[in-house]
């Protein structure tokens, strides 16, 4: 198994629709995971090795005028794709949506 740890830090207050995420094996349509919160939180995943992943995060910021929120992935020795947001990321918008596909090699 290889661990993987989502770092989500909001700035400003809480989130005012929440913050969403999704896990999924690459090419499955059921989430191994889909959990909700509404402020800054680390959720930790074991997760099987050699095996692609797709990770989604949509949310919303709090209503300031300092918002933030900046999202890290802590892994090692996962090959992410190109196609990924950058890691980490700090969205300070409205709203956002992060996607992260990887493989835990």
């Amino acid at each position: 198994m290889k661990p993987l740890t989502l770092n989500l830090t909001v700035t400003g207050g809480t989130s005012i629709l929440g913050i969403v995420f999704k896990l999924f094996k690459k090419g499955s349509t059921v989430p191994i995971i889909e959990m909700t919160k509404d402020a800054s939180f680390s959720h930790e995943f074991n997760l099987e090795d050699n095996t692609e992943y797709d990770l989604y995060i949509i949310g919303s910021n709090p209503i300031a005028d300092d918002r933030r929120t900046v999202i890290k992935l802590e892994c090692d020795n996962f090959t992410f794709d190109p196609t990924s947001d950058r890691n980490p990321v700090t969205r300070t918008g409205k709203a956002y949506l992060v996607t992260y596909s990887f493989n835990t090699n």
